[in-house]
């Protein structure tokens, strides 16, 4: 290439996946990633505390990963890590990012209650204002009911 022409650059939908797309020189193993408005090249870190009332709050386990990543399958490896040192928590509160049926489940079935906003109930019954949404439900679990 001569120094007056420019280099032919990819098209967006030329380029591979972001988990296999090198972003850096410098790093090859951080990768291109986007939580809503916030973008970076890098990795995630997952941390955990504890948040009792009038104690330290102490951080009890960091998990790093890709930044492609999705949130909701590091639970399984977060619960893994406590159990492995007898540490698992009677509740634990998580970013919406992190919950899902399985997970919930996984983590009950373990003893932990996972606490947690809800997503916004984007059900065309909802939106339609017509038949039953998820706020017209409440589970009773002890009974393995919805009412």
């Amino acid at each position: 290439m001569s120094p007056t022409t420019s280099p032919d650059w990819r098209e967006a939908a030329d380029l591979p996946p972001a988990p296999q797309l090198i972003s850096s020189p410098y790093d090859v193993q951080a990768r291109w990633s986007r939580k809503r408005d916030t973008t970076w090249t890098g990795y995630k870190v997952h941390m955990t505390e504890t948040c009792e009332e009038d104690t330290l709050h102490v951080i009890t386990n960091v998990e790093t990963t890709a930044a492609t990543t999705a949130d909701s399958t590091m639970l399984p490896h977060i619960h893994a890590h406590f159990a492995a040192r007898d540490l698992l928590p009677q509740e634990h509160i998580v970013d919406m990012g992190y919950l899902s049926t399985d997970q919930l489940l996984a983590a009950r079935a373990q003893g932990v209650a996972l606490i947690c906003p809800l997503r916004a109930d984007c059900s065309w019954q909802t939106r339609a204002g017509a038949g039953y949404g998820i706020a017209d439900f409440m589970i009773d679990w002890e009974h393995q009911q919805a009412m």
